[in-house]
């Protein structure tokens, strides 16, 4: 994953519990007030009730037991306690559906905005993301965000309210030194929470940098299956998946360990209330206190009850820290706006197609220009065509025009207007492009050549007869409701480029761009889509990206490009007179053509 993946392992914050992130993750719950407020209100309910439960049992069992109190007496405590229980269990349930209600809706926005958020980024972002870490990001990230509401910060709170309420309660109604003599080993259980969230953060940090690494090793190569099977590198890789899932496990394996030591201390804290409560409070009774039957039973419940939350704080805290971690690498992404496209106001219903490109240089980055002072100017329905060799910079010349990159130096004017103050999407409205490796979604032929816009199936048909393919997509089961699978794998490559030009041809661009579309095409297919570009083209600004030089001998213009220069133009005639560069190249590719032959 070399240098992409190094991108997605920046450090997060190391602190055990950060408000800056909770609270921004909390404003995401303001569309819903009302369920989080429902949902604190039955926090505070629920922890009146459960601090209820020991007073009645301990009324029970000094008044109706203890002290010989009739049957009536105990019926009634019991009828009493039954319906507390049964409350508390109805609002569990109606708690634990609102929170978990709460979180489901609240991911449901995060993941629209982070992913609405993605579709304004700019394509060097994605050329150094990995896609994996970026399914992991609006995928699993997000689902675990949904945690800090459904099992985090609503249940930590009405965990946190049930033991005040529960001290406070065991001060009122039992002599404050037995309750202060069981309680003496909380500051203990503080000292170990302390250190568990500290830890299990920086552990889920990792956990979520491992869960990153595997998805985007598992994408690629699937992805790139058949070069594995090619190459016969199905061991290699087998191991190399190895050593990142062994990774992914020994990450876990420290959750598990911290996990697995922080819990039986909080057993063992709770045994050692119980035993200190049972001793204090018999030294008192046997001293003549003030110390019952009930009261000693309603003590012992009471100390169950407070650890029960405290134990369950653990977990609690697991889940929110888990939550933070996501959300600190969600809200990164989703706050960051320096990777986002750059798009000026100017905005224009059709383009003419006047293209002047002055004293033009551009750099992937700061080392090495990838092309530099080129000039160009195409009138509005010429075919201007950029041949040369691989890395001679025409493809970043195309991605360029469509405002992909952001040039250095120099300037592109389409009808008489820099490139930097056109809105792209009025921009790419009006720009078709073909490439040599067409990207089809899983969908219907109909869906991939529309894109998803509104177009009537006689439309579609028409611009097929127009294309001279409509038999090639009557010929596939269903026709235009033919799923062609992800990426188009059941389509050879030159059936994928013929919907690239139908779905080009649909668009009725004003400005066409054909970026190698025909290198790789069998050549019946290239005499079908050459008949089809003679069509597309007429009348509209075309720049063609040519591999083979024979399918650019009627274009208008010709500008050749060496190491990010043009070292010549004009056109095809004039250009073969000067014996140069384009000769070269053209002799090259004619005599190659009859050795293969």
């Amino acid at each position: 994953m070399g240098e992409k993946q190094q991108n997605t392992k920046k450090s997060v914050s190391g602190k055990a519990f950060d408000w800056l992130i909770l609270s921004k993750v909390i404003l995401y719950a303001r569309p819903y007030k009302w369920q989080t407020i429902i949902s604190l209100f039955l926090s505070v309910a629920l922890g009146l009730l459960t601090t209820a439960r020991p007073i009645l049992i301990r009324n029970g069992v000094d008044y109706a037991v203890v002290e010989g109190g009739d049957i009536v007496s105990l019926w009634y405590a019991m009828a009493i306690l039954f319906s507390a229980l049964l409350l508390e269990a109805i609002g569990q349930f109606v708690f634990i559906y609102f929170t978990n209600d709460l979180g489901a809706r609240v991911i449901k926005d995060i993941r629209i905005k982070l992913f609405d958020h993605l579709l304004d980024f700019r394509i060097p972002f994605f050329d150094k993301t990995p896609i994996g870490t970026l399914v992991t990001r609006t995928v699993s990230d997000v689902e675990t965000m949904a945690e800090i509401f459904s099992n985090g910060i609503l249940v930590i709170f009405g965990d946190l309210f049930k033991i005040v309420v529960m001290i406070t309660t065991m001060f009122i109604i039992f002599d404050s030194s037995l309750v202060a003599i069981s309680l003496s080993v909380i500051p203990l259980l503080f000292i170990a929470t302390r250190w568990f969230q500290r830890n299990i953060k920086l552990v889920f940090t990792d956990v979520r940098n491992q869960v990153a690494a595997l998805n985007s090793f598992v994408q690629e190569r699937i992805s790139g299956m058949s070069v594995v099977q090619l190459f016969t590198r199905e061991n290699t890789e087998s191991k190399r998946f190895k050593k990142i899932n062994e990774k992914h496990r020994d990450a876990n394996i420290r959750g598990i360990w911290y996990f697995s030591l922080f819990l039986p201390i909080i057993d063992m804290l709770s045994s050692i209330s119980i035993a200190l409560a049972i001793w204090f409070g018999g030294l008192k009774a046997a001293m003549g206190g003030d110390v019952s039957v009930g009261d000693l039973t309603a003590l012992i419940v009471f100390i169950n009850l407070l650890y029960r939350p405290l134990r369950q704080l653990a977990d609690r805290f697991n889940t929110l820290q888990m939550g933070m971690v996501a959300s600190e690498r969600v809200l990164k992404l989703v706050n960051d706006t320096d990777e986002k496209e750059i798009s000026g106001k100017h905005h224009q219903n059709r383009v003419f197609g006047d293209v002047k490109i002055e004293n033009l240089s551009f750099a992937y980055s700061k080392k090495e220009w990838i092309l530099e002072d080129i000039n160009i100017k195409i009138s509005s329905g010429q075919t201007c065509a950029l041949v040369g060799a691989t890395g001679s910079g025409k493809s970043t010349l195309v991605h360029l025009l469509l405002g992909y990159y952001q040039y250095q130096k120099g300037s592109i004017l389409l009808d008489g207007m820099d490139l930097k103050k056109w809105s792209l999407n009025s921009l790419r409205k009006n720009v078709s492009l073909v490439q040599q490796d067409v990207f089809l979604f899983s969908d219907s032929v109909r869906n991939n050549v529309t894109v998803y816009r509104d177009v009537e199936d006689d439309e579609i048909w028409k611009a097929a007869e127009d294309m001279g393919i409509k038999d090639f997509i009557s010929s596939l089961p269903g026709g235009l409701d033919y799923d062609v699978k992800e990426r188009g794998g059941m389509l050879s490559t030159g059936q994928r480029q013929l919907l690239a030009f139908l779905r080009a041809y649909l668009n009725n661009p004003s400005f066409l761009v054909l970026d190698e579309a025909t290198s790789s095409i069998d050549s019946q297919a290239e005499k079908w889509i050459q008949r089809a570009t003679k069509n597309l083209t007429k009348g509209r600004t075309s720049i063609v990206v040519a591999h083979r030089l024979a399918t650019v001998v009627n274009a208008d213009h010709i500008i050749v490009l060496d190491k990010g220069r043009i070292v010549e133009e004009g056109t095809h005639k004039s250009l073969l007179k000067r014996s140069g560069y384009y000769q070269n190249l053209f002799d090259k590719q004619f005599f190659d053509s009859k050795d293969s032959i």
